[in-house]
């Protein structure tokens, strides 16, 4: 596998990339993964919500059991990096630590939040409008830009199959409301709403004045492979899957700031508050939450795009085994994707699926411990 170089991770964000970002509060990003890894990791989804977890470490929520739930209804898995190197792979990868990063401003680097394991169906309903900060960011002390999400598409998504839609703009409501989104992680629509998917933005919005014809909702079309960087203050969310034959699946990153820390004014909730080292601890656990990129004996006042970096015990494992790419390294030639796409042969058995080959060759490199020690 080769690495991405330095002068080419500097040169990841252009100008005006940056400007819509902040203008928009989300940016269409291409290749940031391969789409043969995307085709593998969305045939990996089935043994996912199966059950069948290659490290035997159960996700931490785990919505939608076979022959319980509804065939249409949406599915997620969160933190699937705990149970599958095929999600762990690309949730730790350095180079998307470094991208957000560098798109964010975080001096100190980034560690891994949580992972979703996202897959809607065909006939599927659609996820209401919500903002990530409701069940990440605030938990956490400085929760103003301490986390960002990576929508990567494992499926080319668009309007006919529930992509990604957003209100423009709204990651700065927030900083025109007095109080905060009204969201929190026990109230928030992610689940879906009744009605229009977007009326907890119009709700939002008509908070600070703004009527609902004047909120401005784009859907947006991603190809496999390519990802959505967002704000954790932007609304967003999807409608129905109304195509008949077309699944959406997506992997999800909520990637933090390296050094927040948790809240003490109140316990966390959601998933966060089962990884507080005891009351009033504000220590984030490297273990739960691990480092993905970062430069060496960072401080706030230096630059991400200084020479070495250091990432957590759990992506250096996935580096000896071979499943992931250091960010610098020797190889001259910069990738295609932004992550390296896994190791395969050039020479694929006749009539075999592509995908299901190289799921099981990466499967089968995590389960060669003897080959790393």
């Amino acid at each position: 596998m080769r690495a991405i170089r330095p002068s080419a991770a500097r040169q990841l964000w252009t100008a005006a990339e940056r400007a819509s970002f902040q203008r928009d509060g989300f940016i269409l990003k291409h290749n940031i993964i391969s789409a043969a890894d995307a085709r593998a990791l969305a045939l990996h989804y089935e043994d996912l919500f199966a059950g069948r977890f290659p490290t035997g470490i159960y996700p931490d929520e785990w919505h939608w059991r076979e022959g319980i739930s509804l065939p249409t209804a949406v599915r997620e898995i969160v933190n699937g990096w705990k149970s599958s190197p095929a999600v762990a792979r690309i949730a730790l990868s350095p180079a998307l630590g470094f991208a957000a990063a560098d798109l964010l401003g975080w001096p100190s680097g980034s560690r891994l939040g949580q992972d979703d394991v996202l897959w809607k169906p065909a006939g599927s309903g659609g996820v209401g409008y919500h903002v990530d900060s409701a069940y990440i960011s605030d938990q956490f002390q400085e929760r103003d830009d301490s986390s960002v999400t990576i929508w990567i598409a494992l499926d080319d998504a668009d309007e006919s199959n529930g992509a990604v839609e957003y209100a423009v703009g709204s990651h700065r409501w927030r900083l025109m409301n007095a109080t905060n989104s009204g969201e929190s992680a026990t109230t928030s629509s992610f689940h879906g709403s009744e009605g229009d998917v977007a009326q907890p933005a119009y709700d939002a919005a008509s908070r600070i004045g703004i009527k609902p014809p004047d909120v401005e909702l784009r859907t947006m079309s991603v190809p496999i492979g390519s990802a959505l960087f967002h704000s954790q203050d932007v609304w967003h969310g999807s409608r129905n899957n109304g195509h008949s034959t077309r699944h959406r699946r997506a992997l999800a990153i909520h990637l933090l700031r390296r050094n927040v820390r948790f809240r003490t004014d109140r316990a966390p909730d959601y998933i966060y508050g089962r990884y507080v080292m005891g009351k009033g601890r504000e220590e984030v656990g490297e273990a739960f939450f691990p480092i993905t990129w970062a430069p060496a004996a960072a401080t706030v006042e230096e630059s991400v795009s200084d020479g070495e970096y250091e990432r957590s015990e759990a992506a250096r494992e996935l580096e000896r085994r071979g499943l992931i790419a250091p960010l610098y390294g020797e190889e001259e030639k910069e990738e295609e994707t932004l992550v390296p796409p896994f190791e395969r042969s050039d020479v694929e058995e006749e009539g075999a699926d592509p995908a299901k080959g190289l799921l099981e060759r990466l499967l089968a490199r995590w389960s060669e411990r003897e080959a790393c020690e």
